[in-house]
Parts: structure tokens; C-alpha cells; sequence
């Protein structure tokens, strides 16, 4: 079963920049990937839902 977290490395007003990491490993090392604070958490009830509750979100410090 895969381990997920998304971390929040910038939030605005409109979107939210974050990294991917599946089993501790960076999904998406080109980047950061923008999604739409609903998008973000339509993501996140996807993946905690499909990984039995192996998922977290979390912010960098300086993200708000």
C-alpha cells in the first residue's frame, strides 16, 4: 500500500504550489505542482481514501 504526502510549499489566494512525495519519494521533481485549493482537497480525500488513511497534508512554514 502506498504512503502519500502532499506539502504545501506556497499558498495564495487562488492556488496552492505543492510536492508530491509517494513512499517518501519526490513524485514530481521538475517542479511544483499548482492546484486550486479545491482541487488540492479533492486530491487529498482521493488519495487518504484510496491508501486506507496513508496520507497527509502539510505546510511549509512559510506557506500562508
Amino acid at each position: 500500500m502506498n504512503e502519500y504526502k502532499l506539502v504545501v510549499v506556497v499558498e495564495t489566494r487562488e492556488h496552492a504550489y505543492i510536492r508530491l512525495f509517494v513512499n517518501n519519494v519526490l513524485a514530481n521533481p521538475e517542479g511544483l505542482i499548482r492546484l486550486t485549493h479545491a482541487e488540492l482537497d479533492q486530491l487529498f480525500r482521493d488519495l487518504f481514501k484510496g491508501s486506507k488513511g496513508k496520507c497527509i497534508k502539510c505546510h511549509c512554514i512559510h506557506s500562508r
